[in-house]
């Protein structure tokens, strides 16, 4: 049977869950228009306002104004991204485990979908348009007696991109944290904190995260360190629907299947940032 070795004789009612990677990405992103949506295929129209000019005055002029229309720009974010994730349980195996292994099972299910979404946001550093050193095929060395230096150089290149200074945000991998905390950068944060969402603390105006989605250049330390603020990147996720039936043929069990659709989308390339950044380890 699939499940023996959950049977109450062997596992007590204290479910062991699995320890996942916190998510991320999602958090970083701007949600406002998920109330939007209603399924695969919408397109949420985003309208921005474009340029005023602005002209010289004379008062002595008996010219006309010059007078614009108002202009928009208008950005698509489309809902053409569909996951699904299913399991089925043994009715009897069900029966006879003890603790909520349904719920369990549910909430890892949720966690894998969501993973999934947060790896194709980490994903889009390529589209930022703001490279603050090095690129894909050449990294720049990152340490504890330079990592300061970087993020101080991070924080430049978004204020001369007049990015806003609220909401601003970096991502960084696990061993970029460990340069972080040689170098003795204080983080107002705490270790809960960081292994539920990862969130490491504030630092020159960034919330400053750890992830494991973090995308790195095949086979080597690069990671591609991406900043923003909540604005840059804009998504809308939606379950479809999630059910539990009895549909499977064979025996009595109880199948649990989940739809979600979702878009994410760089609106604010000019405010998204990429560090590439090359592991160096520590002088001895």
């Amino acid at each position: 049977m699939a499940l023996d070795h959950l049977k109450p004789e062997i596992w007590s009612a204290a479910l062991l869950r699995r320890l996942n990677d916190a998510l991320v990405y999602r958090n970083v992103c701007t949600t406002e228009y998920e109330r939007e949506i209603s399924g695969f295929g919408d397109v949420v129209r985003i309208n921005e306002i474009g340029t005023i000019a602005v002209n010289d005055y004379n008062s002595t002029s008996t010219s006309a104004l010059t007078v614009q229309q108002l202009d928009d720009a208008q950005k698509l974010l489309h809902i053409n991204r569909a996951k699904y994730a299913a399991f089925f349980i043994d009715d009897q195996d069900r029966a006879q485990a003890k603790g909520d292994f349904m719920s369990a099972a549910v909430d890892q299910m949720a966690w894998s979908i969501a993973n999934e979404i947060d790896e194709y946001i980490a994903s889009l550093h390529g589209q930022a348009g703001i490279t603050v050193s090095g690129s894909a095929t050449s990294g720049t060395d990152i340490n504890s007696t330079n990592v300061m230096k970087y993020i101080s150089l991070i924080a430049q290149k978004h204020d001369e991109a007049n990015t806003p200074k609220m909401g601003r945000w970096i991502v960084v991998p696990p061993w970029f944290e460990q340069k972080l905390l040689l170098s003795k950068i204080a983080l107002d944060t705490n270790n809960s904190d960081t292994l539920g969402t990862g969130f490491l603390g504030r630092y020159m105006g960034f919330d400053i995260y750890v992830s494991n989605n973090v995308v790195h250049q095949s086979g080597t330390d690069r990671a591609s360190v991406m900043s923003g603020y909540r604005g840059s990147i804009a998504m809308a996720t939606q379950v479809v629907k999630t059910k539990m039936s009895e549909t499977i043929t064979t025996g009595f069990k109880t199948l649990v299947k989940s739809l979600v659709v979702y878009g994410v989308k760089v609106i604010r390339p000019n405010n998204l940032a990429v560090l590439w950044a090359d592991y160096l380890a520590e002088a001895t």
